[in-house]
């Protein structure tokens, strides 16, 4: 009887430890600030707020060890507009592969180091319903010639790069927290060898070699 008892609380116990842990992975959603320059004139869309400094985010993260996660976000720079008759859009997608360890100030505070790896990606697309020389008018901006491209199609470039950042993290529960976060995107970019239809093109001048970054995200525990 005392043998069973004994089994009893240690299995209610373990199953009461797991119930009540923080979850594993965790899958994040948010928002985030940068202030990159980025060079833009006639017939490039004017670009505000939204399309300079505002940043989407997901990801997901893994706890390996008991301090540590590994994880890969993106944070994306979205701008939208037109370019004579056609859709222009582009978007820049900083993509890291990340390492990251925490320790816990009180019960429900935390604070994380994280360092990661990148490798980004740009792309620029004009949607065009009719022939047209948008696609001229876009890339005499950023010093090239003629391609005669007459259909809608995207450039894009890949690029490597390199961020770290301290945060804060605040658990409302053991599924639900909120963090936010502050560091550095490093990155090697050059407005040269952007891709359009298997050619070599100039892209957009853009300062984003070393960015401070703000990044406030919703985390939930799956």
């Amino acid at each position: 009887m005392n043998d069973f008892k004994s089994k009893f609380i240690l299995s209610t116990f373990l199953f009461l430890g797991a119930a009540f842990s923080q979850p594993k992975f965790n899958f994040i959603l948010g928002t985030g600030y940068y202030n990159p320059k980025i060079e833009t004139s006639d017939p490039i869309p004017k670009i505000g707020f939204v399309g300079k400094n505002l940043l989407l985010n997901w990801g997901m993260r893994y706890q390996i060890y008991p301090n540590v996660r590994i994880g890969y976000a993106q944070s994306h720079s979205l701008h939208f507009g037109t370019i004579g008759s056609s859709r222009y859009r582009r978007n820049m997608s900083y993509r890291a592969f990340s390492f990251e360890t925490f320790y816990y100030l009180k019960e429900k505070m935390e604070l994380n180091f994280t360092l990661s790896p990148m490798l980004n990606k740009g792309s620029i697309t004009i949607t065009a319903e009719a022939p047209t020389d948008d696609w001229d008018s876009l890339l005499s901006t950023y010093g090239n010639s003629s391609v005669n491209l007459k259909t809608g199609s995207s450039m894009t470039k890949s690029w490597p790069g390199f961020s770290s950042h301290v945060g804060f993290r605040y658990y409302f529960s053991r599924l639900l927290s909120v963090e936010g976060k502050l560091g550095y995107f490093m990155s090697s970019y050059s407005e040269k060898n952007w891709k359009l239809e298997g050619e070599k093109v100039t892209g957009p001048l853009m300062e984003i070699g070393r960015l401070p970054v703000l990044q406030v995200n919703l985390v939930i525990g799956i």
